[in-house]
């Protein structure tokens, strides 16, 4: 019979796991299409079956590796509302604010969930995914997302 020796790296797993399968199943609908012609559930698909791998084996791993005998910490409530309220954040800013003023909001603010993350930092690191994000995904990628939205209308395309 299989010990788990590590309990919470089992549940993250098997969590993993369960969310994959959830992607896979809202985007059943999707064409997934192949490797030349991408379908518009081809990246939720690949990503899924990733994180399955990746859950399978964290899920692997805490059966042969045993936790260490570390006092559990106190939950960090701020970094769970902080990191589950981001994707709700962006998808709710994007079309108002674009795609520079979101990400940067966005990573700025997810950022103070560490407790190890200064707010130079912070900042540092919210300028560059805005900065990246519009080089790559509006320049190189030429995807319909506009830099700045409608409500910040001095900065608009």
């Amino acid at each position: 019979m299989l010990k788990i020796r590590n309990g919470r790296d089992f549940i993250g797993g098997a969590a993993m796991i369960v969310v994959s399968l959830l992607f896979i199943w809202f985007g059943r609908e999707l064409d997934v299409g192949n490797s030349f012609q991408m379908g518009p559930g081809y990246f939720p698909v690949i990503l899924s079956l990733l994180l399955i791998g990746i859950g399978a084996l964290i899920m692997v791993q805490s059966l042969v590796v045993a936790v260490e005998d570390e006092p559990d910490a106190p939950a960090n409530w701020q970094a769970y509302t902080l990191v589950i309220l981001a994707p709700i954040f962006f998808g709710l800013a994007l079309s108002r604010f674009g795609l520079a003023p979101t990400i940067f909001l966005m990573v700025a603010a997810v950022s103070f969930a560490s407790k190890y993350a200064g707010w130079r930092h912070s900042i540092a690191l919210a300028l560059f995914m805005a900065i990246s994000s519009v080089v790559l995904f509006t320049r190189l990628l030429s995807l319909p997302v506009s830099p700045f939205g409608p409500w910040i209308p001095f900065l608009g395309n």
